[in-house]
């Protein structure tokens, strides 16, 4: 028993040094900066062979991580030309050139001659991507003056140069290589070895006790990261990995299917762990997001297509999610190590956080993927949690041994005990319930009230405008809501019309409306004879002053209208239509030219710019606003509405009155969303022009 504990201990101090020892040796620096010649930017580019001088480009260095949108259909080759003179400090002497990572394989030469390469091209292809580059240049290939050196890259669906090249002394460049290869490969094939040790033991463990079967299902997970790890570090292999299989196998097995390997076993050892039981249907659902991936990714044609396959990735989620569940679940009922299991698994989804953010987000390719460090601690952590049960069942056994009679009665006592509590407990959860639903009575009595209030706020009819039929739906979606609608009037002359959505939902939202309806009632008639664009802005300045900290913005539609003259500003919201009497088309209210869309109202912090659309209305035109409830709302297959729909509807609405197209646009809406819940607060507002 000793025995097998002791070499747990082992294993686990062997992580423990590793890493702290990586740590140290790339903590340490030179004392003295060393020259260098900077090769991260300066760069041009030439997708021709044997290309002249004025056939290379000069383009944005920071494309050097994204080499591949440079290439037409991001297949082929490309060249990198840099020229460069060597300082006196570096002359008279062979030099060394660090170029990081490259992506897929290349060839470099320094003044035409060729000084080396890592990985292969078609037809052979496989890739160097986590190999550092270091070549040696010989001082008797050096030009005293100018110097130039070129790079061939063959690009396939990505494409690059990470890190920050440079030249200069052979020892400064391979010291630089040599840490970048450490960080990026070493470190993974030092930790695959470490795992292939921990299955080799686990799965003696195993065959000594079939009983713990987590230990087999340990040794496999340790077996397929080793697996995994691998796309890290082939490079580092003495034997030529790439002439055993294709780069696009490799990396369909390895690098793309092998994660929900991984994280099948592990579910299924979490599971065994905490003893748990899995419905066969839970089981059969698994194995569906195992399978399924797995095949779409073989079924790859070529490794373009399997790079745009990443989306697959997304299937992990679920299993991960309900691994989270198995392990909450057990924590809910005291399984002694969920806590353990649950900060064991915390530290990966943070590193694999930090990996989407400085890589997808912040595009910072020079930093290594920490994604599989964080990956080994979980390993850790599981090692350390099996040493723990074992050693924790050996002391429980001795202690049994001795003390048996004594542990039924301890036992008992707190048997008595947890039932006890559980009666309080349960007494509590009785008084708790019934102080929710009391609050619940006061939250919907208070519901009632704001939603009376807002009520008030509205004329329950308009009058018959001159020249103008008007009619609008107005339906939120709880007792208030946020979308905000207003008709400007004098007496029966119709002089605007706003429809606006405030972000959000509930009593925080209505009030919201409430306050701006004010602020835009109040700003249109002040303001009615500035420019419609310095209405919005005030509109804007007034209600963001006025909200003062609260987070809810406006999107919306604002018209002003003089006889048949409409001046028209949207600030972020869906597009308007007009249907015209003449021809019966429906097109969108929009410039003709492209130009940047206005802002949206209420948002502090923002220099907001409103833009005026001017448009005569025709005899029998019409126009439809309505909020984005009507274009996001779903059917049952989870399509949506559509802005593309209401135009069709609103065009097949025919020559009849604006009460008439609203109901054909809203019965095509409803019969679209029968059998589903419409979720946002609904409105509609249909103007036409009868003088």
């Amino acid at each position: 028993m000793k025995s097998k504990f002791s070499k747990i201990r082992c294993i686990a101090a062997a992580f423990t040094f590793v890493f702290i020892s990586a740590v140290f040796l790339t903590s340490c620096k030179a004392k003295k900066e060393d020259v260098k010649i900077d090769l991260t930017q300066g760069w041009t580019y030439s997708l021709v062979e044997n290309a002249g001088s004025e056939d290379f480009t000069a383009f944005d260095n920071a494309k050097l991580g994204n080499l591949e949108t440079l290439v037409p259909k991001q297949y082929g080759f490309i060249w990198l030309k840099k020229t460069f003179t060597v300082p006196e400090e570096l002359k008279n002497q062979n030099l060394g050139v660090y170029l990081g990572r490259i992506s897929i394989a290349d060839e470099t030469f320094v003044n035409g001659s060729y000084i080396g390469g890592e990985g292969k091209c078609p037809p052979d292809e496989f890739s160097a991507w986590n190999t550092a580059r270091f070549y040696t240049i010989s001082q008797a290939i050096l030009n005293s003056g100018e110097n130039e050196i070129l790079i061939k890259i063959w690009v396939d669906a990505e494409g690059s140069v990470v890190s920050n090249p440079f030249i200069s002394t052979v020892d400064t460049a391979r010291k630089a290589a040599s840490r970048e290869a450490f960080w990026n490969s070493k470190i993974n094939l030092i930790f695959a070895f470490l795992m292939l040790v921990i299955a080799a033991y686990h799965l003696m463990l195993y065959f000594k006790n079939k009983n713990e079967k987590e230990n087999r299902m340990f040794a496999f997970i340790n077996i397929l990261s080793a697996l995994y790890l691998s796309v890290f570090f082939y490079g580092e292999l003495p034997f030529a990995f790439d002439s055993k299989v294709s780069f696009l196998f490799f990396q369909k097995v390895f690098s793309n299917s092998l994660p929900f390997f991984i994280c099948y076993m592990v579910i299924s050892f979490i599971i065994t762990f905490v003893h748990s039981t899995e419905k066969k249907a839970v089981t059969y659902i698994r194995l569906a997001f195992l399978i399924l991936p797995v095949v779409i990714i073989l079924f790859a044609p070529d490794y373009r297509i399997l790079r745009s396959m990443r989306w697959t990735f997304m299937m992990l989620i679920p299993p991960m999610l309900y691994l989270f569940f198995v392990i909450i679940r057990a924590l809910v009922k005291k399984e002694k190590d969920a806590v353990t299991l649950l900060f064991g698994f915390s530290p990966l989804l943070v590193i694999f956080l930090i990996d989407i953010i400085v890589h997808n987000i912040l595009k910072i390719y020079s930093f290594p993927y920490i994604t599989s460090i964080g990956w080994q601690l979980v390993i850790v952590s599981l090692l350390f949690i099996l040493a723990n049960r074992f050693v924790n069942s050996r002391r429980q056994v001795e202690e049994l041994n001795r003390t048996l009679e004594n542990k039924v009665e301890e036992r008992t006592k707190e048997l008595s005990e947890s039932n006890s509590k559980l009666s309080e407990a349960n007494n509590q959860l009785e008084l708790t319930n019934n102080q929710l639903i009391d609050a619940k009575k006061k939250a919907d009595r208070d519901l009632k009230l704001a939603a009376n209030v807002q009520n008030s706020f509205y004329n329950p009819s308009l009058p018959h405008f001159k020249n103008w039929d008007v009619v609008y739906h107005f339906k939120p979606a709880a007792g208030v809501s946020g979308d905000l609608y207003d008709f400007f009037h004098d007496g029966k002359e119709l002089q605007g019309v706003g429809l606006f959505d405030v972000s959000g939902h509930g009593i925080a939202s209505g009030l919201v409306t409430m306050l701006a309806k004010n602020v835009i009632d109040r700003k249109f008639r002040e303001c009615a004879n500035l420019p419609f664009s310095r209405v919005v802005s005030e509109i804007d300045r007034q209600i963001t002053e006025d909200k003062g900290d609260i987070e809810n913005y406006l999107t919306g539609v604002l018209l002003r209208i003089q006889g048949n003259q409409v001046e028209l500003i949207n600030a972020g919201h869906p597009k308007v239509f007009i249907r015209t009497a003449k021809n019966g088309r429906c097109y969108p209210v929009e410039p003709k030219e492209p130009v940047e869309k206005n802002g949206i109202i209420g948002f502090g912090g923002l220099k907001q710019e409103f833009k005026a659309l001017k448009f005569k209305m025709q005899k029998g035109d019409s126009i439809i606003l309505y909020t984005d409830c009507l274009n996001e709302s779903e059917n049952k297959e989870g399509e949506q509405f559509t802005e593309a729909r209401i135009a069709a509807a609103f065009e097949d609405a025919g020559i009849g009155s604006a009460k008439s197209k609203l109901d054909y646009v809203l019965n095509r809406f409803y019969k679209f969303t029968e059998g589903t819940i419409v979720k946002d607060d609904l409105t509609v507002i249909v103007l036409q022009y009868n003088p």
